[in-house]
């Protein structure tokens, strides 16, 4: 039996060869073998080869300055951002206004009937005890100013958000196509692009609020795409039989069956957009994140943690709010 088996772990030696996992693993090693002394001998040193290094200064300071010798007479400027800036601008001021002509009390009392139309009393006697702390702690100013900043921030993260979760959510190349995008946006530093906002806005509310956009936008995109690949096949197919165009089965069947997580999408882009008030604060959003911004450059601990709290109940009321929302869509 020892002369049977011998030829045949001989014969399958050459097979096992000829695999190509294993020949891609040679051919790797022969490579490495070949080329590792060859790239010591020549960048062995610890630091990195000036020759493999690309500069981006000169291309990216070139396009700083056509921006900033463009911004007062280029098209662009004048007919597309000129009037983003001012849309921004009226709605964050309009909202502000209304706030302000409510008062208190009616800011107060609106609060807390919607949490209790969504949640009970339990939750609106907590977000009326929310604002009146807000009142008591002297930033009941800086509260609507943020409030407003932070309305129109949502109403554009949520625009933009649904827009690109349609398109991710209707069809698997642009979902392929924007999945890298929204990654960059949800990791990308804020203070990364905060300056090539400021520079094409300037500062104040507009390149506040567009910054927010694009760390905002992200939850809201993923969950509607998330949303519509999730709906239930049967239902869209009963659907279909009656004679529905594409149309009328988005908005008749696949959007009402997202409802949950648009609105847990809504959850969280308010919540991000909140956890942008004090970066914003850096280039003139104002509000509870100016407040902020001006306890810790003069090492105010008071002031800071005024101005925070706010910022903290705001946060607490609005997530207990859209949460709420959202499980009564679950249950409905």
């Amino acid at each position: 039996m020892a002369t049977i088996t011998a030829p045949t772990a001989r014969r399958a030696l050459p097979g096992l060869l000829k695999s190509r996992p294993v020949a891609k693993l040679l051919t790797l090693a022969v490579a490495a073998v070949i080329l590792v002394p060859l790239l010591d001998s020549r960048w062995g040193s610890g630091h990195w080869p000036h020759a493999l290094t690309v500069s981006l200064t000169g291309p990216l300071g070139d396009a700083s300055d056509w921006v900033m010798n463009n911004r007062d007479s280029h098209p662009l400027f004048l007919y597309f951002f000129g009037h983003i800036s001012n849309a921004v601008v009226l709605c964050v001021r309009g909202v502000y206004l209304a706030l302000l002509a409510m008062g208190w009390v009616g800011v107060t009392v609106l609060g807390a009937l919607v949490a209790w139309r969504v949640a009970g009393v339990r939750l609106a006697a907590g977000t009326a005890m929310a604002f009146l702390a807000c009142g008591a702690l002297g930033m009941w100013l800086p509260t609507m100013q943020t409030l407003a900043l932070m309305v129109a921030a949502v109403l554009a993260s949520v625009a933009v958000g649904v827009l690109l979760g349609l398109a991710a959510g209707l069809s698997d190349r642009l979902d392929r196509a924007l999945r890298p995008v929204l990654d960059t946006m949800q990791v990308l530093p804020a203070f990364a692009y905060l300056l090539p906002v400021v520079l094409v806005f300037g500062i104040g509310v507009p390149a506040a609020v567009l910054a927010t956009v694009v760390y905002a936008a992200p939850p809201m995109a993923r969950l509607t795409a998330l949303g519509l690949r999730g709906a239930d096949p049967e239902v869209l197919e009963a659907v279909r039989s009656l004679g529905a165009t594409p149309r009328q089965r988005l908005l008749s069947a696949r959007i009402p069956l997202a409802r949950k997580e648009l609105l847990l999408g809504l959850n969280q882009t308010i919540m991000m957009a909140l956890s942008m008030a004090v970066i914003a604060s850096v280039i003139g959003a104002g509000g509870l994140g100016d407040r902020v911004y001006q306890a810790l450059a003069s090492v105010d601990v008071g002031a800071a943690l005024a101005a925070g709290i706010p910022i903290v109940l705001l946060a607490i009321v609005l997530d207990r709010v859209t949460g709420a929302a959202g499980r009564a869509a679950d249950n409905a």
